[in-house]
């Protein structure tokens, strides 16, 4: 145990500079590890809703076919076997939508189905299948195993009703999750290296629709430290770095889209970091330790000298002389505690000194923290003047630290620049804090930063100052707009995909009812497409309907919208309309295109097309729905004439180029 005062003091100033040093470490962490995870959440989060919205427009497509084949499937109790197999083929590609496709009679026994012909099955006790004939419009089963291939799947299905309304049949179609298809797809993408996708039911408890782990499948969640798959060691650390897990619920299945990505990973930089700053802070407290010892023995060296002072005033006379008075009484001692009082107070002018020297080191490390740091951090003082900055503002403003300090924020930014940040700082300066976000450019010159101003308050009612962070958030804006873009078109054609397509149709629905003009959409469907696929291969079918797109978008006006809906299905959106004869040459452009024989790289194909065509007339009050729906019978009216043929629907003709007649 410490006795003496010196050992006293340098045990307690080296346990409050060790306090400090690792109150500093500790805080800044907490803020760097806030800061990084809250924006490595957003931009998971953000990936994670993409990703739901695409399984979304997926199963959103299946139901579409099925209702399309439902409309016009007519009487099935009364098809055959082939009468079934050739309206399948017609109205899907299989196994591209659907890996089974079935259709049962009101009383659940199948009449038709692809996969097992010869295998009694009822479906009589199933709960999707009970929903439709309770009047759901389509419905979707739960997680099942497939009675015969006890394959993990799910099943889509909507009613064929008569024209009172009454269900008389059931078509429906099977997704199997051990199959390659969009769903078994998610489950081999990684997130970072050790990060993964799954698909959980909403049941309770819930069990796994996709995981990288296929045996898995139909069996329970487990804990967090083991969802899809990915297994979260203990944590073991004084901060541990908890695994990001973001989730997005399914529209159509109510599912949810599950990603996972460990935080040794998510924050091994931090790791890293924290291990540098523990030594670091061991080296400081050390350093510390020793020279405030020294410290303390250099400052309190004058007190021993007092002290041999006092006691030799007591028999030495030489020493009672150094003293204002010549007389070893009371007087004489309260004389020579004032002179001991004096001397300390020099001492203590001289500890001042190396006080503020401490202080001025101790801001020296503090700006070289600062400087470690990658974002801009600075402070500007009431006057709106930078008091202090970091690296990254030199680097930034392309100017000495120097030149930075004592100027204006209107005068580094300029005045045009200044107008943009003047709102936020004066919000700041107003007590509030304020962030917001400043981005400019396009394309490769698209930049976008993160600013925050937070007010410091030197009493309750004045105002010190505004600190300034800056961060660089460029790469998670450009790769968000990158995936928005992505998520409206499709990866093989370059066109509008489903999701584009129903906003571009809603835009044009919207301008025809607002008085804009006439709006025309175009239903294109390829004839003899299954017949290149079965022959060639699907990379031939992938190469046929590339080129077709480039003929499509040649064969329309500009301005035109085009999508492709999946398999050989193209849409056209005709804006401001004039006259109908502009319809039916597109109409008759695009059906030359599709019939214009094409050299690929294996074989030169000869295809065709149909094209039905609905129209909503300037101000004229419909919905995107009924141009939809329109457009599509019109296309079944050109598909069952003939092929080559186009139909114009809703009152106009309709051509095949030798003829017209009214849909």
């Amino acid at each position: 145990m410490v006795k003496s005062l010196k050992g006293r003091v340098a045990a307690t100033t080296a346990l409050v500079s060790m306090i400090l040093i690792v109150g500093v470490a500790v805080g800044i962490e907490f803020f760097v590890y806030g800061e990084l995870r809250s924006s490595l959440q957003a931009q998971l989060d953000t990936q994670v809703k993409l990703v739901a919205e695409q399984l979304d427009d997926k199963m959103r497509g299946k139901f579409l076919a099925l209702h399309r084949m439902a409309r016009h499937i007519g009487a099935p109790a009364a098809m055959t076997s082939a009468q079934f197999d050739a309206f399948a083929n017609l109205s899907v590609s299989m196994p591209e939508t659907f890996n089974t496709l079935f259709v049962a009679g009101p009383d659940g026994r199948m009449l038709y189905d692809s996969t097992f012909p010869a295998t009694a099955i009822d479906i009589a006790d199933r709960a999707y299948f009970r929903q439709l004939l309770a009047g759901a419009p389509q419905a979707v089963s739960g997680l099942i195993a497939g009675r015969i291939t006890r394959s993990p799947g799910i099943v889509l299905a909507v009613p064929v009703v008569d024209a009172q309304g009454k269900v008389i049949a059931v078509i429906g179609g099977a997704v199997n999750l051990l199959r390659q298809n969009f769903m078994v797809d998610l489950a081999s993408n990684a997130i970072g290296e050790t990060g993964r996708y799954c698909v959980t039911t909403n049941e309770h408890p819930p069990r796994y629709v996709i995981q990288a782990d296929v045996t898995k499948i139909l069996a329970p969640v487990g804990a967090v430290q083991t969802l899809c798959g990915v297994r979260v060691p203990g944590a073991k650390e004084i901060l541990p770095m908890h695994p990001l897990v973001a989730r997005a619920t399914m529209a159509t299945t109510g599912w949810s889209v599950v990603a996972v990505m460990p935080g040794a990973e998510a924050f091994d930089p931090l790791a890293r970091v924290r291990r540098r700053v523990i030594l670091l802070a061991m080296a400081a407290i050390g350093v510390a330790a020793f020279a405030m010892w020294w410290m303390a023995r250099r400052m309190l060296r004058p007190l021993d000298t007092m002290r041999d002072l006092v006691l030799r005033s007591a028999g030495d006379m030489r020493a009672v002389q150094s003293l204002p008075v010549q007389r070893a009484d009371e007087i004489g001692a309260l004389a020579n505690a004032f002179r001991d009082m004096m001397e300390q107070l020099g001492d203590r002018t001289e500890a001042l000194e190396m006080s503020r020297e401490a202080a001025r080191a101790h801001v020296r490390r503090m700006q070289e923290i600062a400087d470690r740091v990658p974002y801009l951090v600075a402070f500007l003082d009431g006057d709106e003047r930078f008091a202090f900055v970091n690296r990254a503002c030199e680097m930034r403003l392309r100017r000495p630290r120097e030149h930075i300090l004592g100027a204006t924020v209107r005068e580094l930014l300029g005045a045009s620049l200044y107008r943009e940040f003047a709102p936020h700082l004066a919000r700041a300066f107003a007590g509030e804090a304020a962030t917001f976000v400043w981005d400019f450019g396009e394309d490769a010159a698209f930049r976008c930063f993160e600013v925050s101003y937070q007010p410091e308050w030197a009493t309750p009612n004045v105002l010190a100052g505004v600190h300034m962070f800056v961060r660089d958030i460029t790469i998670e804006r450009s790769n968000e707009r990158r995936w928005r873009r992505e998520s409206h078109t499709d990866h093989l054609t370059g066109l509008l995909n489903r999701k584009g397509f129903d906003q571009a149709l809603a835009a044009a629905v919207r301008r025809a009812r607002e008085g804009a003009g006439a709006q025309a959409l175009l239903f294109v469907d390829l004839d003899r497409f299954k017949r290149v696929n079965d022959t060639w291969g699907h990379a031939l079918g992938d190469e046929l309907l590339g080129r077709l797109a480039k003929r499509l978008v040649a064969s329309v006006r500009e301005g035109d919208a085009l999508a492709r809906f999946g398999g050989d299905e193209f849409a056209v959106i005709m804006r401001d309309v004039r006259d109908v004869r502009d319809v039916e040459r597109t109409a008759r452009s695009i059906l030359d295109a599709a019939s214009r024989p094409m050299v690929l790289s294996v074989a030169e194909v000869t295809v065709g097309a149909c094209v039905g065509v609905a129209m909503v007339a300037c101000a004229e009050d419909k919905t995107p729905a009924m141009l939809f729906e329109a457009a599509d019978r019109a296309l079944y009216e050109a598909k069952h004439g003939g092929r080559g043929r186009f139909v114009l629907g809703d009152g106009a003709g309709a051509g095949d180029g030798d003829g017209v007649r009214a849909v």
